[in-house]
């Protein structure tokens, strides 16, 4: 049973459990063949990753030899540390401490980015595709949008993923018109979860527990991983499993009636955890202000979404760490409500 819900890696094993997405991975070769920009978007733990590393999986399988260089933006706060990060997988240097002198200003970075990836085109006679994963909206602006026409002369195509939460401001201008192409990833059909669930288990254990998935586990493939982890934690039959499934039903539920960014707010916490309100992650992939998030936290809190608990720093005062309220807790066991209907998403 393989039921962990880290990204799938860019290699055989992993590419036999992708599912789903296929005809988008797909999409995303034509595009970057035909030299297209990709844009990327959803929800935390919609599989972005997934989708990027099929891609490079079926990249790696084609005749037309590409390099790939990929990175992680999810705690770059503007468009220099995106691109510090780019030169740092070129192979210029720590960005940590490949700064003599003045910090270099994004357009020289550019320039620096333009010049590594020639070589690299000299080098390999092959083509580039750098990768930006997870870039928040202040910097994607930044960079896609201030530095567009810089950037248009670095010889590469650009494949950028981000939140769904962002995705709205990358498609503004100017930065709309750097991105060619745009992918929306959203719920899985219940075929598809099916199949996921299928390819990391056996056959008998699937059938022991997929009667017992809601639809709204199918909104992700890692809230379908992480149900699958608890319906296989409960006995074979019993409340326990019905309670998972109607708790994350009920859940959604109260979730949906929230406002907008109370909804991108709880998919944040469910993707990093227990975070406190001047968690710099989160307020780097919200883009907020502290205050700002300490406002929409208070409305998760009235609807009873989130449980808070104080952690003593050692000096001043404790910090306040909130976190989704688990899916049970929305459910009373001892209601003899009938076993729920997953139906269709």
């Amino acid at each position: 049973m393989q039921l962990s819900a880290r990204p799938l890696l860019d290699n055989a094993s992993a590419n036999a459990m992708f599912v789903g997405r296929e005809q988008l991975v797909n999409k995303l070769e034509r595009s970057v063949e035909m030299g297209y920009n990709c844009l990327v978007s959803g929800p935390p733990g919609s599989g972005k990753t997934s989708l990027v590393r099929a891609l490079m999986y079926l990249l790696h399988q084609r005749t037309t030899a590409w390099r790939v260089v990929f990175v992680r933006a999810n705690q770059a706060a503007s468009a220099a540390e995106v691109l510090q990060l780019i030169l740092q997988s070129l192979g210029l240097g720590d960005p940590a401490t490949d700064r003599p002198g003045a910090p270099p200003m994004s357009v020289q970075l550019v320039d620096r980015v333009a010049e590594r990836v020639k070589e690299r085109v000299d080098q390999d006679r092959a083509r580039q595709l750098i990768v930006v994963e997870d870039i928040a909206a202040t910097a994607g602006v930044a960079l896609f949008g201030g530095l567009r026409d810089e950037l248009w002369q670095v010889d590469a195509q650009w494949l950028v993923t981000t939140s769904s939460s962002h995705a709205p401001v990358l498609r503004q201008p100017p930065a709309d018109v750097f991105f060619e192409t745009t992918v929306e990833l959203g719920a899985l059909t219940r075929d598809e979860g099916a199949e996921v669930l299928r390819r990391r288990m056996t056959e008998q254990q699937f059938t022991e527990l997929w009667d017992f998935v809601p639809a709204a586990a199918l909104e992700t493939p890692r809230r379908l991983l992480d149900v699958a982890r608890e319906l296989t934690a409960e006995p074979a039959v019993g409340g326990g499993r019905l309670n998972i499934g109607r708790g994350l039903e009920a859940r959604s539920a109260v979730l949906a009636a929230q406002s907008r960014p109370a909804q991108m707010l709880a998919q944040e916490l469910e993707a990093l955890g227990g975070v406190s309100a001047s968690d710099e992650r989160l307020l780097t992939r919200l883009g907020w202000t502290r205050p700002r998030v300490v406002q929409v936290m208070a409305e998760l809190e009235q609807g009873g979404l989130v449980d808070m608990r104080e952690e003593s720093t050692g000096r001043g005062r404790p910090r306040k760490l909130y976190q989704l309220k688990p899916v049970t807790d929305f459910v009373d066991s001892t209601d003899p409500a009938p076993p729920i209907d997953p139906g269709s998403p």
